[in-house]
């Protein structure tokens, strides 16, 4: 008898904004909240992954704008004991920015980019990242 696998992960409507920052994670959410108008918050709870040399933790922080009902999360690829996704090594912290944000990709990246602290900015896929299910934590 054959067996049967189905891998259904759905695919959420997000958009990725890798980032190269070389400041403090509190740093760079100052610097986002006022080139962007929002009030990141950090979690109470970091993400965790379990590695070879033990759990790691993730700094996450979020901003949920209620009038335009949209969820911004900033979190940090670079925890206490390694990468959040190994393969984006040169991305210091990922933005996911809900899908029916009132602004376009490119106005986005504009105004991340204008951020005091960025020095780099750029769109990611969601679809390609292969445990990108780990910034959904």
């Amino acid at each position: 008898m054959a067996k049967i696998r189905l891998d259904v992960e759905p695919s959420p409507d997000i958009l990725v904004i890798g980032i190269s920052c070389h400041e403090n994670d509190y740093r760079l959410c100052w610097s986002l909240n006022r080139s962007l108008g929002l009030s990141l918050a950090k979690r109470a709870q970091d993400i965790k992954q379990v590695g070879p040399d033990g759990e790691a933790g993730h700094t996450a922080f979020d901003h949920d704008d209620a009038d335009a009902e949209v969820r911004y999360t900033l979190v940090n690829n670079h925890g206490d004991r390694g990468l959040l996704l190994k393969e984006q090594r040169q991305v210091d912290y990922f933005l996911l920015v809900d899908d029916h944000v009132p602004a376009t990709m490119d106005e986005l990246l504009v105004r991340v980019r204008g951020s005091e602290f960025v020095l780099a900015a750029f769109p990611l896929s969601f679809a390609e990242l292969r445990a990108g299910h780990k910034l959904l934590r």
